[in-house]
């Protein structure tokens, strides 16, 4: 009996293990890592338009003696109303080739697997 017992146990280990082994090759995440370089760009350059928008601030004595932040000199500068907005809108459309793009290495993968 104790025999049988090792055996039944050893044989549920053994395949067990084999489907540890098999599992890594399946196994892919969502997106490749040419989605997660274009979709850091991205951000890259939302983050650098919004930068570029930031306000100097410039602060002034009010008149019941406190500090308050008001607009600068600079409030309307052609480089917040004008050259900022470019790479935050780049860095938005850029989002969805991001997402979107398939490698074509993935591709030919996917069709071996489906021909399978």
């Amino acid at each position: 009996a104790d025999d049988f017992k090792k055996q039944s146990v050893m044989k549920r280990l053994s395949t067990h293990s084999h489907s540890l082994k098999a599992a890594p090759q399946t196994w892919r995440t969502a997106f490749a890592w040419q989605n997660y370089a274009l979709t850091c760009i991205a951000v890259i350059l939302i983050v650098v338009g919004f930068t570029m928008m930031l306000p100097e601030i410039d602060v002034r004595n009010t008149p019941g003696g406190r500090y308050a932040p008001a607009p600068g000199p600079g409030a309307f500068d052609a480089r917040r109303i004008r050259a900022a907005p470019i790479p935050c809108f780049i860095g938005f459309v850029l989002m969805v080739p991001a997402i979107m793009y398939v490698p074509r290495k993935r591709i030919k993968e996917d069709e071996k697997v489906l021909k399978v």
